[in-house]
């Protein structure tokens, strides 16, 4: 690990209720990063929750605790927002991290908001937040100095063109991962390249997008990096198991992955495996699980059991996630439909009118289009987009690099308009920028546009025309309620009156919750459509008459929450997509149609006419370029994108290919320099060898002629030297006296032995025996003393006997003898005899004291006399023991004097044997005398040695000198001849090296000509890139959807403006219908029409009602000379509703959606009885174009308008159907005269 601060990026943690506790623990072990590695900051980019709607509590409280670990472990967190952090969509101020935005809180956390630069940790960064319309990051990017940004790092919460969405689409049959599901954005990596790197959230796979330039090497510069979610969140993430977090280096900005072990909540396992027991319960326990392989509904609840008993979290069959709806191939995120969708528009009505029923006054400019509008159908001049593309490019004031391509820019115009169509022709063939802008008029692509525009629309109508509506609890229809639109309506108009609360809307907000899963009143949430009574089975089915049904459930027993699309009764797999969102906009696609746009046309509400007024400019051109038919700028908007991300890819590829040979001809300059300041070196180097050589051979001749002199002089010397032969026979001469003496010295060392031993033994034996003859003497005067005290122990008395204390004394001590024990004997026997003969007791008395006396006297005398005699004892003992050891010694005597002398025991015989003493006495001064003259002879001999020696070594010596000498004349000479052909060789190196560079800077000076040449084609065609690319985005920003300033028009705001004097005709000539007396509009000076009759009267022109009187302005908004603003509610109403019918009829003839119905609801019950009867009219007229015109009011004045003209009463009454709704027994009934109209089912269960 680095010693270095690394930064901590995460993104997308995406707190929610669902999975909370794998969110958490995801939060805990990114907050213990930071204990690991040496963290200095932590940056979150984007979507830490899931919802823009309130958040659970629990849910905060755990992502504010997550915030708080990690704002503890790092010095510095950064938060930048995303849009699930968003409270309303364009609302950037607004977030659930608003407390984490305290000033307190600064610069430890921090919640960015706006694009902003900073300074983090010495690195500058470029903070982007996220954006709807990301052109406000592109313009802070490209306003950028180039050297400050690409030092400048981004952090961002972006969707970039071809990220990865989903990195593995599920195939429904087999359940395994296929290929990448990519983003068909607007914003391309290639508008990131100036910064060094870019981070960002959002898409939750982790990806890095290289800059084209730099993708075959991975360079990281200019990149952008998806850090990706932390973990596995939903079933769209299966496979894609790598999750973590990013360390980035913030001074080399290297990155490093960090894996999170907790990343894996979904997984996938064989049905087969889950049923033999095979599964892992590791790898499903706590996960949701999807079942794959061949699955019957047995087999699929057996293994769903079993894998709820591992402890899974969830389990689902794999064909759920199957996407059957597929993008197009020339298109970016817009759903292809089924051939048998694009139904064309059914063809008009035919015939006129009966000409009896025709107004009176025809001269009338009010009744001229009372009749124009009641009797026939409103013809929309065909849009000329060859026209309007040619007169838009020539209307610009361009800039100076395109002024001189006005023909160009219109030619590539009108083929993006015609390229739609040729790729649909070519079976979705890719077709290539350059066919775009080939000048040939013969190009396969310059079909007219009008032709193609036409064809395009009329492919891709839908005939919405209602034939049956089935309604199953919802709101307050309890039960089933089945009508069939030609059986219980009237064609035309169909009134639905009735008390409020009754259910008059049911059926209008039934049709619109069918088609697209939203109710017209607002407040309502999913649940709240379901029969408060019935409480679930909530369906409606609508069919249409070209054999498309659309059944909406909700809270079904069977089919649960589904959207299902049938044709002819076929159920149509491929608009139910893998979520709500996607199935929608596949009916919606189908439709030609969404919600808002269709309580804008189709629906005529309270609010419907208004909330085009109110609505943004944006929103306002994108509702008049639908009605208009429009749909296909933004195909070529798309097509335009892609021609632009070729030229772009292309370009991208020439740069490299102009950087690289750029490069390549710096590198051969620099490498041609080299090359001649090689060549001169070289040059140089040999001429200097040259020299070199010659003075070398000069040095080496003068140095071996003196070491030759030398050498010569020694060798005469040695010549000289002849004194050493006669050395060596004088030296030989003594050595053969030296052995001689020698030998006589070693005999008389053996003689000098012998005759040691033989004075050592006589000595020996001399001591030994005068040892032997002083105890022999001592030994009998022992024995005569012994004699002498046994004789006086006879004489003496015996003492009596002492009684001793221990009766088992042995009497026969050992102190005392043999002799003691005889005593003791004679002692035993005779005391009783003594006492046997004893006369008297006195005199034995007597007796016994002088015994007694005697006695003790005896026994004292004895008791000496047995010590004297135990003591002689022992002294003659011992004697007699030295005796025998003496005489043993003279017997060892021989063997002693050879282990103390070193002889042999048989040297020690042989001199007893052969020497005498006499003899021995002589040997030791014949011994001194030999040594004598043997130290003399090898004295001299020694001397000898080593004068031979010397003389010896000198001339060793000199032999050697000699020999080293010639050695080294030897050596020089070698030497001297590597030498010289070293540098002869490293001389024809030299001339080679040379000849070799000056045929490399030939060949280098005609490569540079080559690349140079080639550098100049490369810039041009670069250059011609970039007039392309300009051309392509000339039309980008011309075909943009985003609101651009006032001051730029764009292609789509220049045809609006074009085709608004249509939608100003049409609510010219509504407005004048609806005021049926041109005089009373006159005598209203102040009101709303003075204007626009007052302009048709100036005229004069009875033939063009309206003339070009403007109600809109191009910039869709009211013309100040209407005052609409200043006028009562009663006249802003009446222009209400003239905008809506004339947006119905624009829509009706130019729109995708083509509806054969109306939906009116309370509308214009404001109005008075003629403003009433004049749009009554107005829906008469519509009655001739649609099925059937719905109208929910209160008025009692429409009815009697309608009851009047159904008895053949007042002039200008409508006849009319009148519905009316009540609230009966089983919630809302309809009936007609009287009748109940509707099938109703059975009782239905709670």
């Amino acid at each position: 690990m680095k010693a270095n601060h690394r930064w901590l990026l995460a993104s997308d943690v995406h707190f929610k209720l669902h999975d909370l506790d794998r969110v958490i623990r995801t939060a805990d072990w990114i907050a213990s990063i930071p204990h690991e590695y040496n963290i200095s900051r932590a940056i979150i980019c984007g979507d830490i929750f899931t919802a823009r709607t309130s958040q659970p509590t629990n849910v905060l409280a755990a992502c504010y605790r997550f915030l708080d670990k990690l704002a503890s472990a790092v010095p510095h967190m950064n938060i930048i927002l995303g849009n699930h952090d968003l409270a309303y969509r364009r609302d950037y101020t607004t977030s659930a991290l608003e407390p984490l935005a305290n000033a307190r809180l600064a610069p430890f956390v921090t919640v960015h908001r706006e694009i902003a630069c900073h300074n983090w940790d010495g690195r500058r960064v470029l903070v982007m937040p996220f954006r709807e319309d990301q052109g406000e990051i592109i313009r802070c990017i490209r306003d950028l100095d180039p050297n400050i940004a690409a030092k400048t790092v981004g952090f961002g919460h972006l969707a970039i063109n071809r990220a990865i969405t989903q990195k593995h689409i599920i195939d429904p049959e087999t359940g395994m991962a296929g290929l990448p599901s990519r983003y068909p954005g607007l914003t391309s990596a290639s508008e990131f390249a100036p910064l060094a790197r870019t981070f960002t959230g959002h898409f939750h796979s982790h990806q890095t997008i290289f800059q084209a330039a730099n993708k075959q090497h991975q360079d990281p510069r200019g990149s952008v990096t998806y850090i990706g979610a932390p973990l596995q969140l939903t079933w769209a993430d299966l496979f894609d198991t790598r999750r973590g977090v990013i360390l980035l280096d913030p001074e080399t900005l290297e990155t490093e992955f960090v894996d999170n072990p907790h990343a894996v909540g979904y997984t996938s396992v064989e049905a087969q495996d889950v049923l033999e027991d095979w599964v892992d319960i590791q790898q499903v326990r706590d996960k949701h699980v999807m079942i794959t392989g061949k699955l019957s509904m047995g087999n699929y609840i057996a293994a769903r059991g079993r894998l709820i008993k591992l402890g899974v979290r969830s389990v689902r069959d794999g064909k759920r996630v199957a996407s059957e709806w597929r993008f197009s191939q020339g298109s970016l995120g817009k759903t292809v439909l089924p051939a048998d969708i694009q139904s064309r528009r059914d063809q008009e009505k035919e015939g006129s009118e009966d000409t009896g029923k025709a107004q009176a006054d025809l001269a009338s400019p009010l009744t001229l289009v009372s009749k124009e509008l009641t009797t026939s159908k409103v013809e929309l001049e065909p849009l000329d987009l060859a026209g309007l593309i040619q007169e838009y490019v020539s209307s610009l004031d361009l800039e100076s690099t395109l002024e001189d391509r006005r023909d160009t820019l219109s030619l590539v115009g009108k083929r993006l308009f015609n390229i739609r169509s040729s790729i649909r022709d070519k079976d979705g063939s890719q077709v290539e920028y350059r066919d775009i802008l080939d000048p040939s008029p013969q190009s396969t692509l310059d079909t007219p546009a009008n032709d193609a525009i036409r064809s395009s629309t009329a492919e891709t109508i839908f005939a919405a025309e209602p034939v049956a509506i089935e309604i199953t609890n919802f709101l307050g229809i309890q039960g089933t309620l089945t009508l069939d639109f030609k059986l219980h309506f009237q064609p035309g108009i169909n009134l639905i009156v009735g008390h409020n609360g009754a259910g008059k809307s049911t059926i209008i907000e039934a049709i619109v919750w069918c088609q697209f899963g939203q109710c017209i009143r607002g407040g309502l949430g999913v649940n709240d459509v379901i029969n408060d009574v019935a409480g679930k089975n909530c369906n409606v089915r609508l069919t249409f008459a070209n054999g498309y049904s659309i059944s909406r459930s909700r809270k079904h027993d069977v089919l649960r929450n589904r959207v299902i699309v049938e044709k002819n009764g076929v159920f149509q797999s491929q608009f139910e997509g893998p979520g709500v969102k996607s199935t929608q906009a596949s009916i919606d696609e189908m439709l030609g149609v969404d919600f808002d746009t269709f309580i804008r046309m189709v629906l005529l509400g309270n609010e419907s006419a208004p909330s085009f007024l109110n609505s943004t400019p944006l929103q306002k051109r994108q509702l008049i370029e639908l009605v208009l038919g429009l749909e296909v700028l933004d195909e070529c908007a798309e097509t335009c994108n892609s021609m632009l991300s070729q030229v772009e890819e292309e370009l991208g590829d020439m740069q490299s290919r102009l950087e690289g040979v750029t490069h390549t001809v710096e590198h051969l300059k620099s490498r041609i320099n080299q090359v001649d300041q090689t060549l001169r070196r070289l040059q140089h180097e040999a001429a200097s060898l040259t020299n070199e050589m010659k003075s070398k051979e000069k040095k080496q001749l003068e140095i071996l002629n003196k070491k030759e002199l030398i050498n010569n002089k020694l060798k005469e010397d040695l010549k000289d030297d002849q004194g050493l032969p006669g050395l060596k026979s004088e030296l030989q001469g003594l050595q053969n006296n030296i052995s001689p003496a020698q030998n006589e010295v070693n005999r008389l060392g053996v003689l000098a032995r012998l005759a040691q031993a033989r004075s050592f033994i006589d000595r020996e034996k001399a001591i030994i025996e005068q040892e032997i003859i002083s105890t022999r003497s001592q030994l009998s005067r022992l024995q005569d003393d012994l004699q002498y005290l046994l004789e006086e122990n006879n004489t003496l008395e015996v003492p009596p006997p002492i009684i001793e204390d221990e009766d088992n004394r042995d009497d026969t001590s050992s102190v005392r003898g043999f002799l003691l024990n005889i005593t003791l004997a004679f002692r035993k026997f005779w005391n009783p005899i003594l006492h046997a003969i004893s006369p008297g007791a006195r005199e034995r008395a007597r007796i016994r004291e002088e015994t007694a006396l005697k006695a003790k006297e005896a026994r004292r005398r004895w008791d000496e006399h047995v010590k004297a005699i135990v003591a002689l004892t022992n002294r003659v003992a011992a004697t007699h023991f030295k005796v025998e050891s003496t005489t043993q010694s003279i017997t060892r005597l021989p063997s002693n004097v050879a282990s103390k002398t070193r002889m042999s025991e048989s040297d020690v015989h042989l001199a007893l044997r052969t020497l005498t003493a006499q003899e021995a006495l002589k040997v030791p001064s014949r011994l001194n005398v030999a040594i004598t003259e043997l130290r003399a002879l090898t004295n001299r001999h020694s001397h000898l040695q080593r004068e031979c020696d010397r003389r010896e070594q000198e001339r060793f010596r000199k032999q050697r000198v000699v020999e080293n000498q010639d050695k080294e004349i030897d050596k020089i000479r070698k030497d001297w001849a590597d030498s010289s052909n070293r540098d002869r060789l490293l001389l024809a190196r030299k001339e080679q090296e040379i000849t070799t560079y000056k045929g490399l800077l030939e060949s280098e000076a005609e490569s540079l000509t080559k690349l140079s040449r080639q550098l100049v084609d490369l810039s041009r065609e670069v250059t011609d890139m970039h007039s392309h690319r300009e051309i392509f985005a000339f039309w980008q920003f011309a075909l943009t959807r985003r609101q651009v300033a006032a001051s730029k028009v764009t292609f789509r705001r220049h045809v609006v403006g074009r085709h608004i004097g249509e939608l100003n005709k049409l609510l010219v000539q509504i407005l004048m219908v609806m005021y049926q007396d041109a005089q009373y509009a006159r005598s209203m000076m102040a009101g709303t029409l003075e204007t626009l009759f007052e302009e048709a009267d100036d005229r004069g022109d009875n033939n063009d009602p309206g003339g070009k009187a403007s109600v809109l302005e191009p910039s869709l908004s009211m013309a100040p000379t209407i005052g609409y603003s200043k006028r009562s509610g009663g006249e802003r109403k009446r222009v209400d509703l003239a905008l809506f019918f004339a947006l119905f009829v624009m829509g009706e003839a130019r729109s995708a959606h083509s509806a054969r119905y109306m939906l009116v609801d309370e509308a214009f019950d404001g109005l008075d009885t003629a403003g009433q009867a004049a749009v009554l009219k107005l829906c008469r007229w519509m009655t001739e174009r649609l099925a059937h015109v719905f109208v929910i009011t209160h008025s009692k004045s429409l009815i009697g308008l309608t009851e009047d003209e159904g008895e053949g009463g007042a002039e200008g009454g409508l006849g009319a159907s009148v519905v009316i709704a009540k609230a009966g027994d089983r919630g809302t009934e309809f009936e007609v005269n009287g009748t109940r109209i509707g099938s109703s089912s059975e009782d239905v269960e709670a």
